[in-house]
Formats: structure tokens, C-alpha cells, sequence
């Protein structure tokens, strides 16, 4: 199976905001994160935030949020979650390259690989940047990467089933083949819901590209910023970042003091 005839200028979440929690349930990063907010008195930033799967831990665990992302459906979701569990944050539908924020944050986040999403370097260059300008003296920026050198193995165009999920109707099937990788993977996702007869209901299309982004160019990026590169793990349990094993790549970055 072929990816490559699609162009995608952005992932639209806002088609799959409202099946988005049915499929995407992980909770790996939660503890890392709860505590690295537990170090901030004042409001946190979350980019690219989506529907709130971490956003909601965070709060619960007494977090100040300011959440940001650039689909209205995705926040959209969270805002009626919120409401549900009786939380507030401040929610902002904005492009996070071009971040327009009041407020001088300790810490900002970019969680679950989403920086990945960003293929072209001048985007990722420019949120850098923005981000760069959002932080306070001395404030932190952790952002999370898959390691390239583990995530290419698995960019091989064989479609893999994602999961089956419960729905009302039935079930919700989610699989995706994956392409490229030189940088920039080319994924198609596909979203197939069954009633309880086994019969298709409906079945929809999510073309998505990321860029798998080497080590080294990350920290080149952060560091032509002004950033600092205080430290990088390979995972979640804070382990030192391996470049031919570990899994993930979370830097943990600091903005210089003036």
C-alpha cells in the first residue's frame, strides 16, 4: 500500500474531534508531567493540548493551565470535559507558531510527539521561537520526540490495526500504514465503525504526516533560539536518553536569564 499520492498541509482533527478519546487512551507521560508541573507556583502552558488527555491530570493534580491548539473541534471537546469534572483552564484556538499570550510562563510543555507534526524546519524553527518568548528568565520548555532510530522501524507500509473499541453503535475499528521517514513519514489512518450486526456504519480517512527529527538537529534548533539543553531523557522514567535504544527523546529545555 502506497501513502505517498497525499499532500497533507495539516492534520485535521476537527473531522475525528469527537471519536478522538475512544481510541487515544494513553496515559504514559501523566505521572512525568504531574511532577514536572508540581515544581511551578504559577500557570502552566500546554501546547498543542487536543481534548485534554493530559490536560485533565494535570488539573486534577492542581496544575494552572493555559492550553492552546489550533483545532476549534479538538477544544471544543475539552471544553465540555472540563465542564464535566467541574475544572477550568484557559483555552486558546491558536496557531503555535504565531503564539499571542498575555502572560510570561515558568513552564511550558509540548507533549505526546506533537512537535513531531511540525515537518517543515521554519515551523518548527518558529515555535521554537515562540515558545522562546512565552517562557520567562530562567523558564522551561520540556518537549517530547519519537527517537528516529526506533520510530523508522515501524515505517514500513504494513497496515497495523491500532485497536477495537466499544462505541454506543458498536465498535470502532482504527488502523494505519505508514511510509517515508526521510523525514517525513506519510500516514494514513483509517476509521471503520461496525454495529453490533457487524455491519459498517461509516468509514473515514485521516491523512497525517510528521517528521522524524534527529537529536542532534533538535538541539541545534533550541539552542539557535537561545534555549538551553538542560537535560534529554529516553523515557518517561527519566532514563538517560540511549540514541540507538531508547524510545523517546524528552528534552527538557531552559530559557537563559537575562
Amino acid at each position: 500500500m502506497t501513502v505517498r499520492a497525499f499532500v497533507v498541509k495539516a492534520i485535521d482533527y476537527d473531522s475525528i474531534a469527537e471519536i478522538y478519546d475512544l481510541y487515544v487512551t494513553s496515559d504514559y507521560d501523566v505521572a512525568f508531567f504531574v511532577s514536572e508541573v508540581r515544581k511551578v507556583g504559577g500557570p502552566v502552558l500546554e501546547l498543542m493540548a487536543g481534548t485534554g488527555r493530559l490536560s485533565l491530570p494535570l488539573l486534577g493534580a492542581g496544575a494552572r493551565l493555559v492550553c492552546v491548539d489550533n483545532s476549534r473541534g479538538m477544544l471544543d471537546v475539552l471544553d465540555r470535559k472540563l465542564e464535566r469534572h467541574g475544572l477550568d483552564a484557559e483555552l486558546h484556538c491558536m496557531d503555535v507558531r504565531n503564539l499571542d499570550l498575555p502572560s510570561s510562563f515558568e513552564l511550558a510543555i509540548l507533549p505526546f510527539n506533537a512537535f513531531m507534526e511540525l515537518v517543515d524546519e521554519r515551523d518548527q524553527r518558529a515555535v521554537l521561537a515562540a515558545v522562546y518568548r512565552c517562557l520567562e528568565p530562567g523558564g522551561r520548555f520540556v518537549c517530547t520526540l519519537h527517537n528516529p532510530v526506533v520510530r523508522r522501524a515501524t515505517v514500513d507500509g504494513v497496515l497495523r490495526t491500532v485497536g477495537r473499541f466499544a462505541t454506543i453503535e458498536g465498535a470502532l475499528v482504527v488502523s494505519g500504514v505508514e511510509e517515508g521517514g526521510d523525514p517525513v513519514v506519510k500516514r494514513l489512518q483509517f476509521f471503520e465503525l461496525y454495529g453490533t450486526d457487524g455491519a459498517l456504519i461509516w468509514k473515514r480517512l485521516l491523512p497525517m504526516e510528521f517528521s522524524l527529527i534527529e537529536h542532534e538537529s533538535f538541539e541545534s534548533m533550541a539552542s539557535d533560539v537561545g534555549f538551553r539543553i538542560d537535560r534529554v531523557y529516553g523515557d518517561y522514567q527519566r532514563s538517560p536518553f540511549e540514541p540507538a535504544t531508547s524510545p523517546a527523546m524528552v528534552f527538557l529545555l531552559q530559557k537563559r536569564s537575562a
